[in-house]
């Protein structure tokens, strides 16, 4: 068998261990050269490469991603305008029903009769459980003070508009007074289950009708100024309650209303414009 000291590849010499340019087995100690050029100068230590990174052209895919937070953007704006047209239509449709809840008390009230009249069968004109009339309103009674406030509300509003002056006219007060009794017939002809509920089912006389009636006496002293309102107030209420009750029923000739709201307006003339007040006669 071949020794492997007597066969130099497959015994070699240990690799170096110390520092540069040392060799143990060899026995010399000399540094290392240095790397010079011809002139003696150094040679520069040759830098890494440095990789370039090349811009690469845009796929479609990079392009999907780069324009999904614009996407994304459109879409929430979609959702949220769907979501407001939503909201709108939900509203409407709760503002129709309790308009219809209204408009269906305010018949039954005024035809019926407020006592007589149940919360279940205002639902059941509508079309809805009672369950959807508690929804709206407490109980009978609010929906009862609603109906009344409105009545009220649109009649005075009327009225008020009906004593704003008008210039150039050469009895004010008597012009003011035709169009506040024309004003007060024709709502009450016009709506009359709003006015038989103001004025019959509710136990407290409408404050605010009454204001706008003190209002056009406004000239007279306060005891003769309510003593007058409350006439004024009377005649109208009669001939307002002939015509949504009795004119429809028949059994008289009677007059168009027009005619006889001219002759009630020629009626207080007399009565509440020619005479003066109370406390000026001797």
């Amino acid at each position: 068998m071949v020794s492997k000291t007597a066969i130099p590849f497959l015994n070699p010499h240990p690799r170096p261990s110390g520092p540069k340019g040392l060799h143990r087995a060899t026995g010399v100690v000399s540094p290392a050269p240095d790397a010079v050029d011809g002139e003696g100068k150094p040679l520069a230590r040759p830098q890494p490469r440095q990789r370039q990174k090349t811009q690469k052209p845009e796929g479609p895919l990079k392009k999907k991603r780069q324009a999904q937070p614009d996407s994304e953007t459109a879409a929430g704006g979609r959702r949220a305008a769907a979501s407001s047209a939503s909201a709108q239509r939900r509203a409407a449709h709760k503002a129709d029903l309790e308009r219809r809840i209204l408009d269906a008390a305010r018949q039954l009230f005024a035809t019926q009769g407020a006592e007589a009249v149940t919360l279940r069968e205002v639902a059941a004109a509508v079309g809805y459980s009672h369950a959807t009339i508690y929804s709206f309103f407490s109980d009978k009674a609010a929906l009862l003070a609603r109906l009344v406030a409105e009545s009220q509300e649109e009649l005075s509003a009327l009225l008020a508009a009906a004593l704003v002056p008008v210039p150039q006219q050469s009895n004010p007060a008597a012009a003011a007074l035709g169009r506040l009794v024309r004003a007060y017939l024709r709502w009450a002809a016009t709506h009359p289950h709003h006015y038989r509920l103001m004025m019959l089912a509710c136990s407290e006389a409408p404050p605010a009708v009454f204001a706008q009636l003190e209002a056009w006496l406004a000239s007279r002293a306060s005891a003769e100024r309510a003593l007058q309102a409350q006439t004024l107030w009377a005649a109208l209420h009669g001939a307002a309650l002939l015509e949504i009750v009795q004119v429809p029923a028949g059994g008289l000739d009677w007059a168009p209303l027009e005619a006889r709201a001219d002759a009630l307006i020629r009626l207080l003339e007399r009565g509440l414009l020619t005479q003066p007040p109370r406390s000026s006669r001797s």
